[in-house]
């Protein structure tokens, strides 16, 4: 019994530590993954999403292009113009 309880345990803080990190989707404004091109020219840079896997394309002002690097891990937070393009207003690594 005692290792039924410390296994179910074990699953519910798993799952709820693994949650913790998930991107949230669109509905949050939050996407979170390793930075895989920066295109200066562009403005723009692409991770590769942690929850889809799928590459996705921001773009950037300069203050914010300035600190990125390749293959980083970051949460950027995002908003989406009017065209369906998504702008990102702020980068944490």
């Amino acid at each position: 019994m005692k290792n039924l309880v410390n296994s179910i345990l074990f699953i519910s803080l798993t799952a709820l530590s693994a949650s913790a990190f998930a991107c949230g989707g669109e509905a949050s404004g939050k996407h979170m993954g390793n930075i895989t091109n920066i295109n200066t020219a562009k403005s723009t840079f692409t991770i590769l999403d942690a929850e889809t896997q799928s590459p996705i394309t921001f773009k950037a002002t300069s203050d914010v292009m300035s600190g990125l690097k390749n293959n980083s891990r970051v949460m950027v937070n995002y908003e989406e113009d009017e065209q369906g393009a998504l702008n990102a207003i702020g980068v944490m690594f």
